[in-house]
């Protein structure tokens, strides 16, 4: 049976991983996060910047490729002994996942409960697709599907076969 599915990637994208309070993190990054988010395992979106909870102390800020340099200067350079910001960028591919059928492809590839009523538009969570630690984030317009770069190829292969 053919799925209306539409899967693009492997990208890149830039991501800073940041570790520590929320007043800290905020004191060393004025201006450069969006929002915190107001529930755990939940994105926000602001000026073309995500920032992910992921965790108690633990956040991603993604966003595009162009903005890798400036955000590393500013962010990831400097020692801080209350925050940890470290540059993450190289260690994920991201697949996008959009169509009708984009939520019958994620759950073949994840033990996740993605029904819209649990796992709303904004939510991401760490789980694994097809037996490899992923970041998965729904999305308006469907499904984020981030894997450590070394396992595109074998993600893109099992992503190929359910479409």
């Amino acid at each position: 049976m053919p799925y209306d599915i539409t899967i693009t990637g492997p990208e890149t994208r830039a991501l800073i991983e940041l570790r520590g309070a929320k007043s800290s993190l905020a004191a060393h990054a004025p201006g450069l996060l969006p929002v915190w988010p107001a529930r755990p395992c939940s994105a926000v979106h602001h000026a073309g910047r995500a920032l992910l909870w992921l965790g108690p102390d633990r956040w991603v800020l993604m966003t595009s490729l162009d903005q890798e340099d400036t955000l590393q200067a500013a962010l990831c350079d400097t020692y801080w002994p209350d925050a940890g910001m470290t540059l993450i960028s190289d260690t994920l591919a991201f697949f996008t996942l959009s169509g009708q059928d984009a939520e019958v492809a994620m759950a073949i590839a994840c033990p996740l409960d993605l029904h819209a009523d649990v796992f709303a538009p904004d939510t991401v969570a760490q789980t694994d697709a097809f037996g490899v630690r992923a970041l998965v984030l729904r999305t308006d317009e469907g499904w984020l599907l981030a894997v450590e770069a070394a396992y595109t190829r074998y993600i893109a292969e099992h992503l190929a076969q359910i479409v």
